[in-house]
């Protein structure tokens, strides 16, 4: 995946929301989707499929925090990155 690709699906798709923000939400989606499935792997005692899931879902918070960042360095006044 690329943050480029958000950029242009959104101007074919004709979205007034930010495409980093749209991806965000799927993401924060994905990442409650994830504590379901964990949760409920963890109750049948399924250790094997507890373990893919975190490391998935490890990945995907990463995926987020790129994101964030992305959001708020085009958010930061020009010339300053936001602390």
């Amino acid at each position: 995946m690329s943050l480029g690709f958000y950029w242009e699906q959104a101007d074919v798709d004709g979205s007034d929301e930010h495409p980093l923000e749209r991806e965000l939400g799927m993401q924060l989606d994905a990442l409650a989707r994830f504590g379901r499935l964990i949760d409920e792997a963890q109750r049948e005692s399924r250790d094997g499929q507890v373990a893919v899931l975190l490391k998935q879902q490890a990945r995907v918070e990463e995926w987020v925090r790129s994101i964030r960042s992305a959001l708020a360095r085009c958010s930061a006044p020009f010339g300053r990155t936001p602390t």
